[in-house]
This record gives structure tokens, C-alpha cells and sequence, in this order.
């Protein structure tokens, strides 16, 4: 859309806005909008007035799966109210909804559901929700690393328990973001990609946990110390990003690069190697968010 730009005798500069916006966001009843710069781009928002947004989704033709990843999709999306037709949705309805936060079942007739956010969230929610996030990885890598090498009393039931709450934050932080980095689209786009990047790191936890529960790999103290030098490698990620520490990360890399080098020393057998990979990879998805930190911060 390309708008004409009118010089005023004051030397100001003025554009019309899109009239359809304007209504939408009832400029009139709130006359005052808000534009921030970004380098070439300008953004013009009505942050008093979020829009609503709805999806119209049939899914009579798809399986329970397709159904779930679809509703949680335009959960993490930021979609505010999803008509849904469909039979037989009800129990895949339930059980996304029991990993969501905010999100219910509000209407149901024959075949069609309405899914509504009823909880909401403000653009000052955000770093807080990136907090918890960051935090509930770093305290399922402590909790897999204390089972594997000393107790091993969680089944596989309740570990599929602690990675739905660990999805749960991590959707709701995309979901946090898209809904509320409208007015920085750059700022936005590296924290999606960060939040991402946290649910690949908290899914190869998973991965490593899941291995120790099905086939019981081999553990002794030199694997144990790799994975505490994993993990402390993540705190120090973490720690770098909510202290916006920029000297600290030489000897972060310095410390991946040991990581690989001890791990490729361990001799066993070819079940307890793979959970070693996943020792190396949590470590590895974590040093990548440096990258996103300096993109942040410079």
C-alpha cells in the first residue's frame, strides 16, 4: 500500500491513513496513535485498542494430530478466537487446551467449537514470560541430569507431564511476542527465533531423558561431568542474556569447544553415545543464542 506525502507550509510532512483502519481501530473515539522509527520503516500502531483476531478453521477432512498442531499453531500465531468445524474434536480440543495458557472451550453446537483467549497479555508480561521460560529449561536439563546419574525414579508418564509444561511456556512466549512485537517487526523477529530456539533446546532434554528411560544407557562419572559442563554452559547463556553480559562469551565458546572435544574421548556403546549427542546438541542450541543476544544488544 503506498500512501502520497504531502508537504505543509511548516516544513512537516503528513499522510492520509488507511480509512478501514482508522474504523477499525477507532481513531476517532481514541485520536492519539503511536509511530515508532525503525531506521527506514515507521510504524504506526494503536496500542490503546489491540485488534481482535479470529480464524475460521474446518478440519472435518484432517486426523487428531493435524487438529492439534493446527489449534496450537494459531495459539502460538496470537490468534484471540478460533471457530473450528469438525467432528469428533472434542477430545483433541480438550487436551490441547490443558497445554495452553488463557485459551478455552466457550461454545459448542453439533460440530462447531468456539476457542476464545480469555486470559490476555500486556506488552510489560514479556520479559517475564522470556524469564520463567528460560528458567523452567534450565531447572528440566538440572532435573534429567539428577535422574539419569543418581535417582532414576521418573517414569516416562511423568516426563511427558514435564515437557507439555515446558511446551506449554514456550508456546505461550511465541504467542506473548507475535501478539506484542507489532511495533518493533526486527525486535520481534529475534525474539521469536530466541523463544524457538528455547523449545528445540528443551525438546533435546527430552530426547536425552526419553533415551535414559528406555534403554537405561550406560552412566559413569566422566558422562555425568559432561552433562554438568552442558548444563552450566546454558546457565551461563542465561546469564549473559538477563545480565546483557557481553565479555563472558569467548569463554562460552571456549567451553562448547571442550564439551565436543571430552565427549568424542568417551568409549561405550552405541545407546549411551547417542545420549551423549544429546548432552553436546542441548549445549550447542544454547551457545547459538548468543548470536540473538548480540543481535539484541547491538
Amino acid at each position: 500500500m503506498k500512501r502520497k506525502v504531502i508537504k505543509q507550509a511548516n516544513q512537516a510532512y503528513t499522510i492520509t491513513l488507511p480509512i478501514n483502519w482508522v474504523r477499525e481501530n477507532n481513531i476517532d473515539k481514541h485520536p492519539e496513535i503511536d509511530i515508532d522509527i525503525h531506521e527506514k520503516s515507521l510504524t504506526i500502531s494503536n496500542k490503546e485498542n489491540i485488534k481482535h483476531t479470529t480464524a475460521n478453521v474446518d478440519v472435518t477432512s484432517f486426523d487428531k494430530r493435524a487438529v492439534y498442531r493446527i489449534i496450537n499453531a494459531l495459539y502460538a500465531k496470537g490468534i484471540d478466537e478460533i471457530k473450528l468445524t469438525g467432528d469428533q474434536c472434542t477430545s483433541t480440543i480438550s487436551q490441547v487446551l490443558s497445554n495452553t495458557i488463557g485459551y478455552a472451550l466457550i461454545s459448542k453446537e453439533d460440530n462447531k467449537f468456539i476457542i476464545k483467549d480469555l486470559g490476555g497479555t500486556s506488552s510489560q508480561d514479556l520479559d517475564e514470560i522470556f524469564k520463567r521460560t528460560f528458567q523452567m529449561i534450565l531447572s528440566f536439563y538440572s532435573s534429567a541430569i539428577k535422574e539419569i546419574f543418581e535417582e532414576r525414579n521418573e517414569t516416562m508418564h511423568g516426563l511427558k507431564a514435564r515437557d507439555s509444561e515446558i511446551n506449554k511456556f514456550s508456546h505461550f512466549l511465541q504467542r506473548a511476542i507475535n501478539k506484542m512485537s507489532y511495533t518493533n517487526q526486527i525486535k520481534g523477529r529475534i525474539l521469536f527465533t530466541y523463544s524457538f530456539e528455547l523449545e528445540k533446546m528443551g525438546d533435546e532434554i527430552e530426547r536425552l531423558w526419553r533415551t535414559d528411560l528406555k534403554y537405561k544407557i550406560k552412566t559413569s562419572s566422566e558422562i555425568k561431568k559432561l552433562a554438568q559442563d552442558s548444563m552450566k554452559i546454558v546457565e551461563k547463556v542465561f546469564d549473559s542474556y538477563f545480565t546483557k553480559q557481553t565479555n563472558n562469551h569467548e569463554e562460552i565458546y571456549q567451553k562448547r569447544d571442550k564439551l565436543r572435544k571430552d565427549s568424542m574421548k568417551i568409549k561405550t556403546n552405541t545407546i549411551t553415545m547417542r545420549a551423549i549427542r544429546h548432552i553436546v546438541k542441548v549445549a550447542e542450541e544454547a551457545v547459538d543464542l548468543i548470536h540473538l543476544n548480540l543481535m539484541m544488544k547491538l
